[in-house]
């Protein structure tokens, strides 16, 4: 007899309390997993990290090993327009995207299921989620069927839709369990050609690269992957900042060449975050929104209500509203209060 679906809002009560616990992203990944496998059986499910403010993924846990690294995958997320990639799901008013049913029954029309996942794992479905939480998206989730499995419905879709809120939350706890500091070590730079393979470096990648997570069937991290795939795609330099090893904050920076025929390799430096990155990846974490970002931002650099109105072109009265909002968020009462908070914690 199958298993009874539970409600949505049960199952992320269920992940709500076991995120609660999880001291890891991969502790966080297995509970996910073991809370979604009974109510939406999968044959493969990841769930990875994102930068907020670039919405590119920093990171990745798998639920069992699969034979390639993420090359293809980062080409087809970063590269051509494509059907339900999770930069369009996360703009949507329930961040969920169930393939077969915004393909109309045809999820081969998707570019990466095409040419990517069927081919190379045999997926056939799959439903994606934008784990947001104020506004900020932390993460997501992806589940994925086999052929001969059922393709997946609209009431699992609303199962993982009610996860989103659960999920990005946890993650920003545990990202934010305690203070972060910027990377240590010396910068790396890599050169990064059209398949991906690394042609130059300097001595200190190896280190860089085992701090993002160590290669992956011989390819690159996820993060960097993304970074590479953003800037070949628009030409243009694309930064991020991703959680590493000890409880670090390093930045990444891919910068395009130019190639003959349009194929460009990609220069990649790696090297710690810097504290104002990291400070208003923070704030964020904390549920600010950008403008009140902008507005502690000012706070914190000793700016008057009127400088702070001059330079957001704000009234007086909005830049006092945002900051009564901002006190509520820290739980303090005071600039002075918020200041020393943010400093002590930050």
């Amino acid at each position: 007899m199958p298993t009874p679906m539970p409600a949505p809002q049960a199952l992320a009560e269920r992940v709500a309390r076991t995120g609660a616990s999880a001291g890891t992203v991969q502790d966080l990944a297995r509970a996910v997993f073991v809370a979604l496998s009974p109510a939406v059986p999968f044959a493969f499910a990841c769930l990875a990290t994102t930068d907020p403010a670039t919405g590119l993924i920093t990171g990745a846990v798998k639920s069992h090993d699969l034979p390639l690294g993420d090359q293809e995958f980062a080409a087809a997320e970063y590269g051509a327009p494509d059907i339900n990639l999770f930069a369009e799901i996360a703009e949507r008013p329930v961040p969920v995207g169930v393939l077969s049913l915004d393909t109309g029954g045809q999820p081969e029309t998707c570019l990466r299921l095409r040419d990517y996942m069927t081919p190379q794992f045999g997926f056939v479905d799959e439903i994606r989620l934008a784990c947001r939480s104020r506004g900020a998206v932390w993460g997501a989730v992806a589940v994925y069927r086999r052929a001969g499995e059922p393709a997946f419905t609209a009431a699992e879709g609303e199962l993982l839709a009610a996860l989103a809120e659960p999920v990005a939350e946890a993650l920003q706890r545990i990202l934010f369990a305690g203070p972060r500091a910027a990377a240590a070590g010396v910068p790396a730079v890599l050169v990064v050609d059209a398949e991906d393979r690394v042609t130059d470096a300097t001595a200190a990648v190896e280190d860089r690269i085992s701090d993002l997570g160590g290669w992956e069937h011989g390819a690159l991290p996820a993060s960097i992957l993304a970074v590479v795939a953003t800037a070949r795609r628009t030409g243009a330099p694309v930064r991020t900042i991703v959680p590493s090893g000890q409880g670090a904050w390093t930045a990444l920076q891919a910068l395009p060449l130019e190639g003959a025929g349009g194929v460009r390799s990609v220069v990649v430096t790696v090297e710690a975050a810097a504290a104002a990155a990291v400070g208003q990846l923070t704030l964020a974490a904390r549920g600010l929104t950008g403008r009140e970002q902008d507005v502690t931002q000012l706070v914190l650099q000793g700016a008057s209500t009127k400088d702070i109105a001059s330079a957001l072109h704000l009234s007086p009265h909005t830049v006092q509203d945002h900051l009564k909002a901002v006190f509520a968020k820290l739980g303090v009462s005071s600039r002075r209060e918020m200041i020393g908070r943010l400093v002590a914690e930050g």
